[in-house]
């Protein structure tokens, strides 16, 4: 017997896909906005004088980047109940989870743009009379900052699919409502692949914000002023 697709069945689930893509792109976007900060510390502290504080950062972008997300987030949200006897709020362990893991992947990347900026660069803001964080914020960071546009935008997508992991812990993102849906309707087809448009229209989403932010810091670099202020700053007669 040929299966027939029923796509009005999407209509009457229609209400709990919304639901489920409200909840995905909040994760997602409340995850990666955690991870990008966090990253950036623990890429720092990765590039720190200090041999103990660089191996802290180490170990940590070692040992988060091994575990797999599944376990981490199993483990996050009913290991801590089963230890410690504290009830543990489903959406922040999901977020928490995928913070602390793609901090340290994005670590990695922000360590890398960093480092990829000339040292001169470092050596002339700081000739001029900058402090160290001046010359972070105003010299590096910029620079740095168009270098890893594109693998944290890839990083982006990840977090984005990876956030369908939370519904093992009952999270009501896409693919959780998803389920629930077929579990009801008995139509895994046509609701599964509308699942996989929304996630491909997601993704396409992302992808365009990321060309449109690479293109913005193109034009910008045209501009020295905004990254070498020293090379633009006007010189003074000494009389």
């Amino acid at each position: 017997m040929d299966y027939v697709f029923r796509w009005d069945v999407v209509g009457q689930y229609g209400s709990w896909i919304v639901t489920g893509v409200e909840y995905t792109v909040v994760v997602a976007v409340v995850a990666m906005a955690l991870a990008m900060v966090w990253g950036l510390f623990v890429a720092l502290a990765r590039m720190s004088r200090f041999w103990a504080i660089r191996s802290l950062a180490s170990l940590y972008i070692s040992v988060f980047r091994a575990i797999p997300l599944l376990v981490f987030i199993l483990w996050a949200y009913y290991g801590v109940t089963l230890v410690t006897g504290l009830n543990v709020d489903a959406v922040p362990a999901g977020i928490l989870c995928l913070t602390l893991q793609y901090a340290g992947w994005l670590a990695e990347i922000y360590r890398s743009g960093i480092q990829a900026v000339d040292r001169g660069q470092t050596e002339a803001a700081l000739a001029t009379g900058m402090t160290r964080l001046q010359t972070f914020l105003k010299v590096v960071w910029p620079q740095a900052w168009r270098i890893i546009i594109p693998p944290t935008g890839n990083m982006f997508v990840g977090m984005l699919k990876d956030s369908s992991l939370v519904s093992v812990i009952g999270v009501g993102e896409l693919m959780r409502q998803t389920e629930v849906a077929v579990s009801l309707s008995f139509r895994p087809f046509e609701l599964y692949s509308v699942a996989a448009l929304i996630y491909i229209g997601l993704t396409l989403a992302i992808s365009r914000g990321v060309s449109a932010l690479e293109a913005h810091y193109r034009r910008d670099v045209r501009s020295p002023r905004r990254w070498m202020p020293w090379r633009t700053a006007p010189v003074r007669n000494a009389a």
